[in-house]
């Protein structure tokens, strides 16, 4: 008996398929922003602002840990689609768009931002609702649709804020393309970019919403996936230990 339980005990803990999917998605992060660093420092010629740019590398290889260190002090778990979402942003987002410059390339690359970021943070904003609601069954499809609608358009007005804030701070910084070719745009046209990613945006979250308000009515068991989970290693420790000696006694 005692030989069974210990060769139990001792057997390997299977790792869940999504929990795999997203320590493969954190290490292609990490190795994008490593291979970051070492492209700027080993790429010719001169960088203007050269230690703002190795800070800003270095500052997001410590943001892709963040997650893990959140989890690790507070004794919690982020849903894996929490965690895969962000990883999957940052590479297209500060990755692929600003550090490899692809903007340059392809010019739509901040619509098509736009709208996934709005995507992702309506399905994102449906970790709060399992915070809020114990009762997620009972929660309605158009209450979640709604909810996801509203929370992902606030984001969006958020970070056009902070475009605006940024162009009023920085002389020429342009984060709302008000100026082409040297030139400040006036009327509708030095609008057409702020207005085109709100547009973009709310098309994002509709869709985010949509999809949680079908995914609820098929299924009510849809938002336990984005439920944050409390971690209590001590109690289940402790449950073992007891475990272990009431067999023992048996």
């Amino acid at each position: 008996m005692d030989e069974t339980l210990e060769n139990q005990n001792n057997k390997p803990k299977k790792i869940s398929k999504g929990l795999l999917a997203e320590y493969i998605v954190f290490g292609i992060t990490l190795a994008c922003f490593v291979f970051a660093v070492i492209y700027f420092l080993i790429s010719p010629g001169g960088h203007d602002g050269y230690v703002l740019g190795i800070l800003q590398r270095l500052g997001m290889i410590i943001l892709i840990f963040l997650p893990m260190i959140l989890e690790r002090i507070f004794k919690f778990k982020f849903p894996v689609f929490f965690n895969i979402s962000i990883y999957i942003f940052l590479i297209m987002a500060v990755f692929i768009g600003t550090f490899m410059d692809i903007y340059s390339v392809f010019r739509h690359w901040d619509t098509v931002l736009h709208g996934l970021s709005a995507c992702l943070f309506g399905l994102l904003s449906m970790c709060l609702v399992c915070v809020w609601f114990k009762n997620k069954g009972e929660i309605s499809p158009i209450f979640l649709l709604i909810f996801a609608f509203c929370f992902s358009i606030a984001i969006e007005a958020v970070w056009e804020i902070y475009e605006y804030t940024v162009d009023a701070i920085i002389v020429g910084y342009n984060a709302q393309r008000y100026i082409e070719n040297g030139v400040e745009l006036v009327g509708r046209a030095a609008l057409y970019d702020t207005m085109k990613d709100i547009i973009i945006g709310a098309v994002g979250a509709l869709i985010a919403g949509i999809v949680c308000a079908i995914c609820q009515k098929k299924n009510k068991n849809f938002l336990n996936a984005f439920e944050i989970k409390k971690i209590n290693r001590k109690k289940s420790v402790e449950k073992i230990d007891i475990e272990k000696n009431e067999n023992s006694l048996s």
